[in-house]
């Protein structure tokens, strides 16, 4: 594989969750931008007072690599533009693209999320999966693409989970997930001659913050069997290092098989099971 030494990273939606784990496992090899509307966690619930970008930056500073907070609202096209202006003027280049950033977490928390029809679910949970989520990661990749075809390098990961595949529980979800997939597929198809790689990424049951705490009062969660953020990062970082990545460009792919066929494990040395059986 590839050394990803000097590489540079923009992860979004990387305060908390999926997005911050990203953020920490590629902090094992390069810069990592790291972006989302929370600059401290100091006055959301207890469960999440150290999450925020300021001390996602800080956590990938302590594991070796060099964290570069910058605060972004991911619905505003012009905060993101700035962004990517940022990165490129400071840096010269952008390596590595992740779209983390998601806009249903105030949903989840108001109760209605799950196992509600949707026609008595808030038109607002829609926009929200549409704007930071499925328009967000077109944006940036947008941005991303100007940056990486005069490279003729790169890669945009884009995360999304097996809701696009099947129904899971909540439908505008489903079918943004699965607009998110679509886009990685036809992205790719126009990138790949520039050598810019896209896929879709799917994570097993990720321990986030949320679930964790989920978990103290659900007896279905079972905490031992879940990945954690950070495996999903060094999912990312094998991508970023295979040699033959753009060979596969466009597809969908799954943490824990990425794990297996590169040879790595969990940060726990667990290796996680494929959650394969959920696509159909």
């Amino acid at each position: 594989m590839k050394s990803l030494k000097g590489k540079v990273a923009i992860v979004t939606g990387a305060s908390r969750g999926v997005g911050k784990g990203v953020a920490l496992g590629l902090a094992e090899h390069g810069t990592v931008y790291i972006t989302g509307r929370t600059e401290r966690g100091d006055m959301l619930p207890d469960f999440l007072k150290l999450t925020g970008i300021n001390q996602t930056a800080e956590e990938v500073d302590r594991v070796g690599g060099v964290g570069i907070a910058h605060k972004c609202d991911h619905a505003s096209d012009d905060q993101v533009e700035e962004l990517f202006k940022r990165v490129e003027a400071e840096q010269g280049r952008l390596d590595i693209l992740v779209n983390s950033a998601w806009a249903g977490g105030a949903h989840v928390m108001g109760g209605y999320f799950f196992n509600t029809p949707f026609w008595e679910q808030p038109v607002s949970l829609w926009d929200d999966n549409y704007t930071v989520g499925l328009r967000s990661n077109y944006v940036a990749s947008r941005l991303a693409a100007k940056i990486m075809t005069k490279q003729k390098s790169g890669l945009i990961v884009n995360i999304s989970f097996y809701g696009g595949r099947r129904y899971f529980n909540n439908v505008a979800y489903g079918v943004c997930k699965a607009a998110v997939d679509k886009l990685s597929a036809d992205t790719a198809h126009e990138l790949k001659d520039y050598g810019v790689s896209v896929f879709s990424l799917y994570p097993g049951q990720a321990g986030t913050e949320g679930l964790l705490e989920a978990a103290k009062y659900d007896s279905n969660f079972d905490v031992s069997a879940m990945e954690t953020p950070r495996f999903v990062g060094r999912c990312v970082a094998a991508l970023a290092g295979a040699e033959n990545a753009i060979e596969n460009t466009g597809r969908i792919l799954i943490t824990a098989e990425l794990a297996e066929h590169y040879g790595f494990s969990d940060v726990d040395g667990k290796q996680p099971k494929s959650l394969r059986g959920l696509l159909w």
